[in-house]
């Protein structure tokens, strides 16, 4: 499984902050292949995946936002009933904790992404080959 650098900006929640974070990002050719933003009050956290971190880096750098980055699972699995909880079963038998996951499919894609945030890394990815 791929690990992959996610990035979580800090953003005003009103209309347009996520707008232009995502037009600036887009503007530069980076796509965001997976996003999760919490419903907050005052600023919240956007985490993102995206297909150029270094790109990406400089237009967060750009707009002035903090953000930080982690490295987390990129896991690719079939958009199929139990998928996720063998994935995930698999994990919790080897003592790897699951801080937050979150997805994205394309309706008709056979595979799905999830991302994983995990207190072992190395180890998932590993098991989740």
């Amino acid at each position: 499984m791929p690990i992959v650098t996610q990035f979580s900006v800090a953003l005003e929640n009103k209309p347009g902050s996520l707008a232009q974070a995502c037009s600036e990002l887009a503007a530069k050719a980076v796509n965001i292949e997976a996003i999760m933003a919490a419903d907050v009050r005052g600023f919240g956290t956007v985490r993102l995946v995206v297909n150029n971190p270094e790109t990406a880096r400089k237009v967060l750098e750009g707009l002035g936002v903090k953000f930080t980055e982690d490295e987390v699972l990129a896991v690719r699995m079939s958009d199929r009933p139990g998928a996720l909880g063998r994935a995930t079963r698999k994990l919790a038998e080897h003592n790897i904790n699951i801080e937050y996951a979150y997805g994205s499919i394309e309706k008709g894609a056979p595979k799905a992404v999830i991302i994983l945030g995990v207190s072992d890394l190395k180890k998932a990815a590993a098991l989740l080959k």
